[in-house]
């Protein structure tokens, strides 16, 4: 049985999310009941705004390296999700008695794998969801290297290791 299942029209949005925001990032979570996603929350990268480098969990080497670029450089190759935007869509999952199952984001430019610094940031996370009285999410990452093609992957990542999720598109 499958860890998940993403209804197709989930997923179409998804990419078309990656694909209205490329060549920058997009973030956002899936939610839903039992092991279907019901529902997409769109979240903001802010990466590119003033600070919000320095406030991320980012090990100091990719924060020298990002303070270094441009904000639009930035939301190339990183993302740090709209703090505001995120504690509202755990809100409005917990209204809706939905349960977070998904954490995306895109790669403009790179394979849909979990780079190093996605597997920090998950490692950061991994207390901070149950903390949240959350369960842990699948990441799921979307591809554009060939964007007539996106390439979707999911991972489960924990004590910084990675493995393919199972997730069934229906």
């Amino acid at each position: 049985m499958a860890d998940l299942i993403i209804p197709r029209q989930i997923l179409d949005d998804i990419i078309a999310h990656a694909k209205e925001l490329t060549p920058y990032e997009c973030c956002g979570f899936l939610a839903g009941v039992g092991n279907t996603v019901t529902k997409v929350y769109r979240i903001k990268n802010v990466v590119s705004l003033e600070g919000a480098v320095e406030s991320a969990s980012f090990d100091e080497a990719k924060v020298s390296h990002l303070s270094h670029l441009s904000p639009e450089e930035r939301a190339e190759i990183a993302f740090i999700m709209d703090s505001a935007e995120m504690f509202q869509a755990v809100k409005d999952m917990r209204k809706q008695d939905l349960k977070l199952q998904v954490v995306y984001h895109s790669h403009p430019k790179d394979p849909a794998r979990p780079s190093p610094t996605d597997i920090k940031i998950a490692n950061d996370w991994e207390e901070s969801w149950s903390q949240l009285n959350l369960t842990l999410p699948i990441y799921l990452l979307i591809s554009l290297m060939n964007a007539s093609k996106p390439d979707v992957k999911a991972y489960w990542i924990k004590s910084g290791d990675y493995t393919l999720a199972d997730v069934l598109i229906r």
